[in-house]
């Protein structure tokens, strides 16, 4: 067991993460705490930290190892980004961290932080190509993604807090400011050509990011409190942004779901966001709540557990599997067994679903993780899976498509009337997909029902589709009681029927006795 400490000190905040990794190479986050420091607030007349920056640092930073040491971290890994990099006494000030906390603490270029988002964001959203934004206090890094991997990025030197403090003078812009503030992002993305009409979504991480998320949310009452892989278009964007321009700082910071914290500098994060929007011509935001921090983990992890790999192919599967490595063995074995099942039956009886390969995926993860309610209790552990698979560290899915999930882990038991008309998540789910989900939520329930007994008997699977029915052929191990799991089968006959509008035959076929 190793516990690894990260901390990611940025111009605004500082952020500190401890991860656990198990024996079998399964991790888990165990603890996060954030501090606002400002560090970069007030150095960009001189280009210095202040003294009181610093300071407000120092405390953080000292309070962050005495918490590594205190859960046993058996290492420290730190890095500093822009306002360190910029700032002309950057070096005293790491100097001063290493005297007064012990603390190694390393400035990376803005490449390096750059790389870092990046494999926090695609170890953990499954897009292939976009353009990834940290929009921080001192600087915004931008790094244009395709199929998966980096083709371009650049650090610019416009951020939240500095962009505030350079252009505001009051306690509120004057009109005249907000039209330099525009006029100056403008230009600088404009620099970059390669950004210019690209159409692609932009994900956003960083705090302004995940506060536009959760302004967004709350608007919508939306059921899913969860900010990463969150969806905004762009005219919702741009709602916030004029709601937000048109109030006072003591009214923004009455905004439900924007920090007060952030109140006072959110315009100019919002107006770099607007600026992208319109240059790289997308209507698509989605919010990423894993960046750099996530990023340095994944560095680290892929160098001791993926043979040096940082990259993860099938963020789905790896993230289920992650969760599953906490279980036994038992549970472990059962899971892959459920999966295989579920998928051999889903591809067979296409025709009749005629579902498509997000739909199969969603299926995957409800496989590997129908019994994750059981960690809460063994009654009703389909209603608990329900909500830890929407809330669980599971990659790869859209928020819809893990409502989605949720809905075949809990209607695969049978759903009451009462439970379908009040499913927690279905206010993401039209009435196609709820339709679409009973019938893949029988395919699931048939799975688990092949392997009612937990032996794994089940050596094949074969089905024939006729005018009025479906033949299932199932071929077992010689010599096993199948009394159980047959009746388990059987049970399912009447609920396939009304969703398939065929009756379900099964054929139980003894396999030959082996060697």
């Amino acid at each position: 067991m190793k516990r690894i400490a990260f901390i990611d000190l940025g111009s605004n905040s500082v952020r500190f993460v401890i991860y656990e990794i198990s024996k079998t190479g399964s991790y888990r986050l165990i603890y996060q705490e954030k501090e606002s420091v400002r560090l970069s607030e007030n150095m960009w007349g001189t280009h210095e930290l202040t003294k009181e920056a610093m300071e407000r640092s120092l405390r953080a930073l000292k309070g962050f190892v005495h918490m590594a040491d205190a859960m046993e971290a058996n290492t420290i890994k730190a890095v500093a980004t822009a306002a360190v990099r910029l700032a002309k006494n950057g070096d005293a000030f790491i100097k001063s961290v290493k005297e007064r906390t012990g603390l190694d603490l390393e400035c990376i270029a803005g490449e390096e932080e750059a790389r870092l988002g990046f494999l926090g964001v695609i170890n953990t959203i499954g897009l292939k190509d976009f353009i990834i934004f940290d929009l921080g206090g001192a600087s915004t890094e931008i790094t244009l993604v395709r199929n998966r991997h980096i083709t371009k990025s650049v650090s610019l030197p416009i951020g939240a807090l500095t962009l505030t403090g350079t252009y505001q003078k009051g306690d509120e812009y004057t009109p005249k400011e907000l039209d330099k503030l525009t006029k100056v992002v403008k230009k600088t993305i404009k620099e970059h050509t390669w950004l210019r009409n690209v159409k692609l979504p932009l994900l956003g991480i960083g705090g302004t990011a995940r506060n536009i998320a959760k302004m967004d949310q709350r608007k919508l009452s939306y059921p899913i409190t969860k900010l990463h892989n969150y969806e905004i278009p762009y005219h919702r964007f741009h709602e916030i942004l004029e709601e937000v321009k048109g109030k006072t700082l003591e009214e923004r910071k009455k905004i439900s779901g924007l920090s007060s914290e952030r109140a006072d500098i959110i315009i100019a994060g919002l107006t770099i966001v607007e600026e992208l929007f319109n240059y790289v011509n997308t209507k698509t935001l989605v919010v990423g709540g894993c960046g750099l921090r996530e990023g340095l983990f994944y560095d680290y992890y892929g160098a001791h557990y993926l043979g040096g790999n940082s990259i993860i192919d099938d963020i789905l599967v790896h993230s289920a599997e992650n969760v599953l490595l906490g279980m036994t063995k038992h549970e472990l074995v059962h899971a892959k067994y459920i999966t295989d099942l579920a998928i051999k039956l889903y591809d067979e009886l296409e025709p009749l679903h005629r579902a498509d390969k997000n739909t199969r995926r969603c299926l995957i993860a409800a496989s590997l993780l129908h019994d994750i309610g059981k960690r809460i209790n063994y009654y009703s552990h389909a209603r608990h899976g329900c909500y830890m698979l929407v809330n669980s560290n599971l990659y790869g899915l859209s928020h819809i498509e893990q409502a989605f999930s949720a809905f075949l882990v809990m209607n695969s038991h049978g759903l009451t009337p009462k439970e379908y008309k009040n499913f927690l998540y279905g206010k993401l789910l039209d009435q196609e997909q709820r339709l679409l989900g009973q019938k893949i939520s029988i395919i699931l329930a048939l799975a688990e029902a092949l392997d009612e007994s937990h032996e794994q008997f089940i050596r094949h699977l074969s089905v024939n589709l006729k005018y009025t029915s479906v033949q299932l052929v199932v071929t077992y191990l010689n010599g096993r009681d199948i009394s159980v799991t047959k009746a388990a089968v059987e049970k399912l006959g009447k609920s396939f029927k009304k969703e398939f509008k065929k009756t379900l035959e099964i054929e139980w076929k003894e396999a030959r006795k082996e060697a």
